[in-house]
């Protein structure tokens, strides 16, 4: 029995949303990524634009936009209440999104699949006025290993 098996759903999402931006996360917080939301098979996150995720020509460094897709799937594959871990991920840019206009960058994971050892998700990324910057799918393994929620009993 793991210790979230008494939880709600919507109790365990909560928890989730806040593990998920605690400071144990060190890369997210570190690049400012934030989840704002998580329901079975889907997420939502952001991350608040500052000078450090642009590149040399005025642009959101595509790391900083893979990252967040990223980010943002694995909140969605663990609403399946397992852990996991990225295995594959296809991302295409599909708008410049400039350091000078965009203040933030807004992602969705949306299930594609749920398998019985991978589960499959695509991020979209826009911006603050709903512009597709990039579309990635990403592949997740389910870990052996029990999510630890703090505060869960």
């Amino acid at each position: 029995m793991s210790e979230f098996d008494n939880m709600t759903d919507e109790e365990y999402y909560e928890k989730l949303v806040g593990y998920r931006n605690s400071g144990i996360n060190f890369f997210a917080a570190h690049n400012n990524i934030i989840i704002t939301r998580i329901a079975l098979g889907y997420a939502e996150g952001r991350i608040d634009l500052v000078e450090h995720h642009g590149n040399p020509i005025g642009s959101v460094h595509g790391g900083c936009i893979f990252s967040l897709a990223d980010s943002v799937g694995g909140a969605a594959a663990v609403s399946r209440r397992r852990a996991v871990t990225t295995v594959s991920s296809n991302i295409n840019y599909v708008n410049a999104a400039m350091m000078d206009k965009a203040k933030a960058l807004i992602a969705t994971a949306t299930e594609i699949k749920a398998g019985k050892s991978t589960c499959v998700y695509r991020v979209d990324v826009k911006d603050e006025s709903n512009r597709l910057i990039a579309t990635a799918v990403n592949t997740y393994f389910y870990l052996k290993s029990e999510i630890k929620l703090p505060g869960a009993d």
